[in-house]
């Protein structure tokens, strides 16, 4: 078979690894691929992903009408901000970077959770939603705010970094202080940091949700842990009023501990509460919206 038929070249960027996907214009996923990165800097990762999407090309036999990227960080025009996990990563223009090998293909680049609201936004919790929201609860903390079929950017494309929330107003720590206290509080991350501290030996955010039964100090961390989340979020539905509120991440498969607390807080906090839903995608949500929205540009 010749490279004839169109279709679109996908790609999420994390902070360990990078998932790609070759998908045609009817939206067959024709191949897939992904590789570590972790340890590696802007340049070395960009080498490895044009061979990469090139190598991905031939094998679906496809001619690329458009490619999305996802990743991680705070999507400024070509460039990238708030990556400090990646060398370099804020002085790569991926878009430039891209078209050397696919040349006039035109590229559109999307922070990874609002490529995730967009999943869910399309084909997901949020279709038909006039104002949504997607909290993700995951080694991140992030929301995704929708209005129609758009997910807001902001004037800086960081609309939605509730990680870097405060929680004590006598703390001097913030952004200017290299801190995201929302996120240090109650991201997958932090959460393990915590526990190990509590109990002493190595206790992560997995092991909180899979215990069938918790020591008093533990259980106690989970209900404010809880308690935090229900908080901030009834406060951003206070101020964004979504219908529906998708919950994604890595912690969404404990959704069934985690709703409980949600829901109870935004019928007592919230003038309109939101449908709480678990996100329809609950594996490589940021591929398959960036998929969505590059096989958008093609019709």
């Amino acid at each position: 078979m010749t490279q004839t038929a169109t279709g679109v070249l996908a790609i999420d960027i994390g902070g360990t690894k990078i998932a790609l996907a070759a998908i045609s214009a009817t939206g067959e996923w024709r191949a897939q691929d992904k590789f570590i990165i972790a340890g590696l800097a802007g340049e070395q990762i960009v080498a490895q992903l044009l061979a990469a999407s090139q190598a991905l090309q031939a094998r679906a036999q496809l001619t690329f009408a458009a490619i999305g990227v996802s990743t991680i960080g705070v999507v400024d025009g070509d460039h990238l901000k708030l990556v400090p996990t990646i060398q370099g990563w804020d002085q790569v223009n991926l878009r430039a970077s891209l078209q050397t090998v696919f040349p006039a293909v035109p590229v559109l680049i999307e922070n990874d959770v609002k490529s995730a609201t967009y999943a869910e936004l399309l084909n997901g919790a949020l279709k038909g939603t006039s104002a949504g929201l997607y909290l993700n609860l995951g080694t991140g903390i992030a929301t995704g705010l929708t209005l129609g079929d758009q997910v807001v950017r902001g004037s800086h494309g960081a609309a939605g970094e509730v990680g870097y929330w405060l929680l004590d107003a006598q703390s001097s720590a913030g952004f200017a202080t290299g801190h995201a206290p929302l996120e240090e509080a109650t991201g997958g991350q932090g959460i393990g940091h915590q526990l190990t501290a509590l109990v002493g030996h190595p206790y992560t955010a997995k092991d909180l949700w899979q215990a069938p039964t918790l020591l008093p100090a533990l259980q106690q961390f989970k209900d404010h842990l809880l308690t935090t989340w229900a908080v901030n979020l009834s406060n951003l539905c206070i101020a964004w009023d979504p219908a529906v509120v998708a919950v994604g991440g890595g912690m969404q498969a404990a959704y069934h501990q985690i709703a409980p607390a949600l829901t109870a807080k935004l019928a007592q906090s919230v003038p309109f509460p939101p449908v709480l839903k678990p996100a329809f995608y609950r594996q490589n949500a940021s591929l398959n919206g960036i998929a969505l929205l590059a096989l958008r540009t093609l019709q």
